[in-house]
């Protein structure tokens, strides 16, 4: 399937922003679920895999430095 500009640009903006050491220290799910948020943009998914509630996942997001691109 092929992403639109827009998805492409939120997700280099995601990866560009986003604390890589902090997220390499984390326990495998958590680094997982926040990797697959900077690639795809599904937060619930990626929640989800975290294992976390929603308010927890997205507190992580913000130590990681990943912003919330729509």
């Amino acid at each position: 399937m092929e992403s639109s500009w827009e998805e492409v640009e939120a997700r280099e903006l995601r990866r560009r922003h986003a604390d890589w050491d902090f997220i390499k220290r984390l326990p495998p799910r958590l680094r997982a679920a926040l990797i697959y948020y900077i690639e795809t943009g599904d937060l619930r998914r990626a929640q989800w895999i975290s294992g976390l509630d929603l308010d927890h996942f997205r507190d992580l997001m913000r130590r990681a430095r990943i912003p919330v691109v729509n």
